[in-house]
């Protein structure tokens, strides 16, 4: 395989590659891959991810075609492969490939989070996540499946990676002496004239003490020290059919982006 950064920085019309890191991809392998079309997976313990980028459709379908030789070739089953980043005009012939939509991730956007309007409740029991507590974080958010589509949850290694990466940060919530939920959030842009700014990458609240007003108060908390450390604007992603949580975004200024959002597709070999 070619050198993997310049797969990631090579042009294409469609592409899954260009919101990836080098990381994701490392231990990849090449299914398919000419002058206009690429092609890898990798193998996990239950599911086959696709990484992708192609100039039109055909070429898309030509390495879909392939995979489906590898998998015969293999003889795997029982697993789901996993796609990211399908442009709508890809959805009807993946849906006769066998795949379905997953979750559908649309951007919403406040632009100027000093005119958010925010009541003052007690924060007091929400603070940054202790080194200690990775493993009770990680759990959290894998307690939260299913709640919303397309959310797996993080492993505790995602959980010390980001808390304890430049600009990321962690709050915890705690209630009854525990954590009842975290907020993953990011600082970056900071050369922009737009301004800095807050991306709200995760909020999960433990089904247990969901209904109780945490998920608001961590996304004030959130904001407010989004705000004090200079912060213009906020940035997150939900799923559409996410309404509870679309309901809570908006009632805090966010704003749907217009279009489609990032589709995912999966199916069950």
């Amino acid at each position: 395989m070619e050198n993997i950064n310049n797969i990631i920085d090579k042009k294409y019309k469609y592409t899954s590659l260009e919101y990836i890191d080098e990381e994701d991809i490392k231990d990849a392998k090449v299914i398919y891959q000419d002058e206009t079309s690429i092609l890898l997976y990798k193998e996990l313990d239950e599911t086959i991810q696709l990484f992708w980028a192609a100039d039109s459709k055909e070429g898309f379908m030509t390495g879909l075609n392939s995979l489906e030789i590898l998998v015969e070739e293999k003889k795997i089953s029982g697993k789901k492969v996993h796609i990211k980043f399908i442009p709508e005009e890809f959805i009807s012939f993946l849906e006769k490939k066998g795949f379905r939509v997953i979750a559908e991730f649309v951007d919403f956007w406040n632009r100027d989070i000093k005119v958010i309007s925010i009541d003052e409740h007690d924060t007091s029991n929400i603070r940054r996540l202790k080194e200690d507590e990775y493993s009770i974080a990680g759990q959290v958010t894998r307690n939260c499946i299913g709640y919303s589509r397309g959310f797996t949850g993080e492993d505790d290694e995602w959980i010390k990676e980001w808390n304890e990466s430049s600009n990321s940060f962690i709050f915890a919530a705690e209630m009854e002496g525990k954590i009842a939920g975290i907020c993953c959030v990011n600082l970056y842009g900071f050369e922009s004239d737009k301004g800095i700014v807050l991306w709200i990458r995760e909020v999960a609240v433990d089904p247990e003490y969901q209904g109780k007003g945490i998920g608001r108060l961590l996304l004030t908390y959130a904001i407010k020290w989004g705000k004090q450390n200079g912060a213009k604007r906020s940035f997150l992603a939900c799923d559409v059919e996410n309404h509870r949580g679309i309901n809570l975004y908006e009632s805090l200024g966010y704003v749907r982006a217009e279009g489609r959002g990032e589709i995912r597709m999966e199916k069950l070999l």
